[in-house]
């Protein structure tokens, strides 16, 4: 008698046309939603119907993106991946090069003469890069906790907070992370750290997102709750990772929290001194550029 093996069914290959409006779905996100990650891609095209939620979808995206960038029809630079960059290195070519670049970039630190300081903490390295465009327009520290950081890391972090509580100034820390056990309970702990570094430290702790009422407001994609995971006992729901979060949204969430932090009269004041400095630098520099 002949065995036979049960052998597993083959995964139906995508048309050219599955794939044409996969591809259209991919470029339409990159441009409307850049800079962004690629799970923020695989995300908003889920979201636009265009594939299906699943890690092999996951993978198509993958795979599809890359042959967009490599042919040129989705720029490189509008895909971030904060998990692996280059370190730069500050050197000149000439001391002219080096004068013109202090004129250009000089800025004149915004928080100063504010009463507060803020600091952004991101769960993961993969939205460094969809962030930092509002973290560098606003002189605002970002860091990545990658979870449950390290001691080193909130020791520095305590660092900030001591200097500020004895400055007579508010430290402000945002948090922008994962809606699962472990997102929130490393939150809860980095505060739990950093309070126990600096007894006396005026600050504020506030979780930005991803909060639950986001969740059904703004109809962010869910993936089932990791049950293994030791802190799941009395977690209700699905989980939701930030990069569910449109990039866009993302933005002006973090834009819109640190400005509320801002006196515009003082901030107003800044701008003019700034300025004023900028005309002086010329001045003085003049003859050299």
């Amino acid at each position: 008698m002949t065995a036979y093996v049960a052998r597993p069914a083959k995964r139906r290959r995508r048309t050219n046309a599955e794939l044409e409006t996969i591809d259209q779905a991919i470029i339409e996100v990159a441009e409307a939603e850049h800079p962004i990650s690629l799970r923020g891609v695989y995300y908003r095209v889920v979201s636009r119907g265009a594939i299906e939620k699943t890690d092999a979808a996951y993978n198509v995206v993958q795979r599809q993106l890359l042959k967009l960038r490599r042919a040129g029809r989705v720029p490189y630079e509008y895909v971030v991946d904060g998990s692996r960059s280059l370190q730069g290195i500050l050197a000149w070519s000439s001391i002219e090069e080096r004068l013109r670049s202090v004129v250009h970039n000089y800025r004149r630190s915004i928080w100063d003469n504010q009463n507060h300081e803020i600091l952004v903490l991101i769960e993961k390295d993969a939205i460094d890069g969809v962030v930092e465009p509002v973290t560098d327009k606003w002189q605002v520290q970002l860091g990545s906790t990658r979870g449950y950081s390290s001691e080193t890391f909130k020791h520095t972090v305590a660092g900030v907070v001591r200097r500020n509580t004895h400055r007579g100034k508010r430290t402000v820390l945002f948090n922008l992370g994962d809606h699962d056990p472990s997102g929130a309970d490393a939150w809860r702990d980095f505060e739990a750290k950093i309070r126990g570094f600096v007894p006396d430290a005026d600050a504020d702790f506030t979780r930005l997102a991803v909060l639950e009422e986001q969740i059904q407001e703004w109809g962010l994609l869910t993936r089932p709750t990791k049950m293994t995971d030791t802190r799941a006992s009395g977690f209700v729901g699905g989980s939701v990772e930030v990069d569910a979060i449109e990039s866009s949204q993302l933005r002006s969430l973090l834009e819109e929290a640190i400005v509320s932090y801002i006196d515009q009269d003082r901030l107003e004041e800044t701008r003019r001194l700034e300025a004023d400095e900028q005309v002086r630098l010329r001045s003085i520099m003049g003859g050299a550029l």
